[in-house]
């Protein structure tokens, strides 16, 4: 199990070690440097992380949880193959939670809540004119937990985050043009919260999920990027 450029596998010195050792094998999975397949041994990654069984067993789990690594017969573990009909059924859900979070969301939304989603809409179209697909990236997430926090369906959201988790090593707002596109869409959410029409925010919600999806999958399609 070859380590990437940066070494994921460096030795640990902050945070717990379970934490730690769970982030880095999570972006290490995410990136591509563990592809889809891939057997974990929990021995090997203890020796490269320089730990115990017990953090890497522990980020293991979390993993399991997240979607991104699956276990097998006796307990061993491997990276969890991610192909187009995954990333359709993932959106599909997305597109039916999400759309309902938003609807939801727009009864309880008071105008304090309004000017948050509105200020970070800003800062989103700041990033977006500097090009800096991580800040927007960032704020957009931000945008999504506000909106999705003030619905009070803690269950719901919490199935919408673990979507979010098992996603593959991309996200469509890299792909070119996506980042204005989000934008638009963003501000069609914002427009019927502030109408206080609970359908139309739940119907802009699910053309925004939709579209993205289809932007990923054509990305896809076009051998631009490969899912793990």
């Amino acid at each position: 199990m070859p380590a990437s450029k940066s070494s994921p596998f460096a030795p640990v010195r902050r945070r717990s070690m379970e934490e730690e050792v769970y982030l880095r094998m999570r972006e290490a999975i995410l990136q591509g440097d563990l592809p889809g397949g891939e057997r974990l041994v929990q021995e090997d990654i203890a020796q490269r992380f320089g730990t115990s069984r017990i953090p890497v067993r522990d980020a293991l789990r979390r993993l399991d949880a997240d979607g991104l690594v699956e276990a097998g017969a006796r307990g061993v573990y491997s990276v969890t193959r991610f192909g187009p009909d995954d990333l359709k059924e993932v959106y599909a859900l997305r597109e039916l939670l999400e759309g309902h979070l938003a609807a939801h969301a727009c009864e309880h939304l008071g105008a304090e809540a309004l000017d948050e989603l509105e200020q970070l809409q800003e800062e989103m179209e700041h990033a977006q004119a500097n090009q800096d697909a991580e800040a927007y990236v960032a704020l957009n997430q931000r945008f999504h937990r506000a909106l999705y926090d003030a619905a009070a369906q803690p269950r719901t959201e919490k199935i919408i985050l673990s979507l979010w988790q098992g996603i593959p090593p991309l996200t469509p707002l890299t792909i070119e043009h996506r980042m204005e596109e989000s934008s638009r869409e963003h501000r069609a959410i914002i427009a019927a919260l502030r109408a206080g029409d609970s359908a139309g925010a739940g119907q802009a919600m699910r053309a925004h999920i939709a579209t993205a999806g289809r932007a990923l999958l054509d990305h896809v399609a076009r051998g631009e990027v490969n899912l793990r």
